[in-house]
């Protein structure tokens, strides 16, 4: 079964609130096993809203609705689905005694514009709402193309209708859960474009499918099965996984939610090493990713680049920047720059007598992006120096 989900409101069209239930829908439907294929969102206009459900309801099984189900003028989803559907619109007596219990169990009065809520479209199945005042519904399609469940829009409320009412509905309706598993390697200072000419052709498989997610300095790389057991799944993820470390090796930093500086500070720790720190570049950024993530011992070492006894030439100065700064027996890391041209250089020392690069990096720019990006780069120069992986990293 293929599903859709259509966000009703204007409100979200205008930016006023975030869209968190669009994620709350995908999740839910990708815990069992349901192909979510689209997503839309749609304003508070009755034309349009019946034209989105009539395209989804064309090529989709399930389409969930969430928003346009409470008691105003502009809530209009339940006339839209009964449009969309080919039903009548008719009032329910028993949902209006359903909804009048409600408001009593909130020790308040109905109003009479929350009788509107009592409509739902002709033959649609009732989904009581028991931590809200909207009734939801589920309304099939006359012409047979599927169905369409609608949902509160207050995530309170859709997060209960949701698992608690129209998951197991639609487990029933799929014959039984299915499992959806996803397996992520974390990648980084390798660009998007380089991580995809490495594994481009298994980008073309269907299931596992491989796909990425690109962030500053970083590239996610998600493997997602989908079988009938965890352990099926396991089986078709597991091959794929080798071949991409087998491509992609060292650029491989972690597989959970760790970040790069988490990494490097249990690197650091496991070989008590302490490190120097001079930033001529990111201005403090780097020294800070060090002390908020925990990334080991950090000495601030002096700006040094103007300093007399440095040579001229930029990669050899931030090469002597880096031993200068690492402590007696640590390591030591420079980032040098904007130099001529907007050339970045960064270098690393130790942790033995081998263990030195210095690489010249992208053209600065003075933006929180590339910034993110250099100091990116420089935590992993210090990761592939521990390991003795050292090569320049590929922008």
């Amino acid at each position: 079964m293929q599903a859709e989900i259509v966000m009703i409101g204007t409100e979200l069209l205008l930016g006023e609130i975030v869209d968190t239930n669009a994620a709350m829908f995908a999740k839910a439907l990708r815990d069992i096993g349901m192909d979510l294929l689209y997503k839309t969102t749609v304003g508070d206009n009755e034309d349009r809203i019946v034209e989105v459900l009539n395209i989804a309801l064309a090529r989709s099984d399930v389409i969930l609705t969430s928003g346009g189900i409470g008691p105003t003028v502009d809530d209009m989803t339940r006339q839209c689905v009964a449009r969309a559907t080919g039903h009548r619109l008719i009032y329910s007596e028993k949902l209006e005694r359903q909804i009048a219990s409600r408001f009593r169990n909130f020790g308040r009065p109905m109003a009479d514009n929350n009788k509107r809520q009592a409509y739902i479209p002709e033959g649609a199945m009732t989904l009581e709402n028991p931590v809200g005042t909207a009734p939801c519904f589920l309304s099939e399609d006359a012409r047979g193309r599927g169905c369409v469940i609608s949902l509160p829009g207050v995530p309170r409320e859709l997060d209960y209708m949701l698992h608690e009412v129209v998951i197991p509905i639609l487990i029933h309706r799929m014959g039984g859960c299915k499992v959806t598993k996803v397996r992520v390697l974390r990648t980084c200072a390798v660009g998007e474009s380089n991580i995809d000419r490495a594994i481009g052709d298994l980008m073309t498989a269907r299931n596992p499918t491989v796909g990425l997610a690109a962030h500053a300095g970083q590239t996610d790389v998600r493997v997602t099965a989908k079988a009938e057991t965890e352990e099926e799944a396991d089986a078709l993820i597991a091959p794929i996984e080798a071949e991409l470390r087998k491509r992609l090796g060292v650029a491989i930093y972690g597989t959970k939610k760790e970040t790069v500086a988490e990494v490097v500070g249990e690197l650091l720790r496991e070989k008590g090493l302490t490190i120097g720190v001079v930033d001529a570049l990111t201005a403090g950024q780097m020294v800070r990713e060090f002390e908020e993530n925990g990334a080991g011992d950090v000495v601030v070492a002096p700006q040094m680049q103007d300093r007399g006894d440095m040579p001229d030439d930029p990669r050899a100065r931030a090469s002597a920047m880096a031993k200068a700064a690492a402590p007696k027996g640590g390591m030591g890391l420079a980032m040098l720059g904007p130099c001529e041209g907007g050339a970045t250089f960064m270098a690393v020392y130790g942790p033995g007598p081998q263990g030195q690069i210095c690489v010249e990096s992208r053209r600065f720019q003075d933006s929180d992006h590339i910034r993110r990006w250099l100091v990116i780069q420089g935590l992993d120069l210090v990761r592939r120096s521990i390991l003795g992986e050292l090569a320049s990293p590929a922008d």
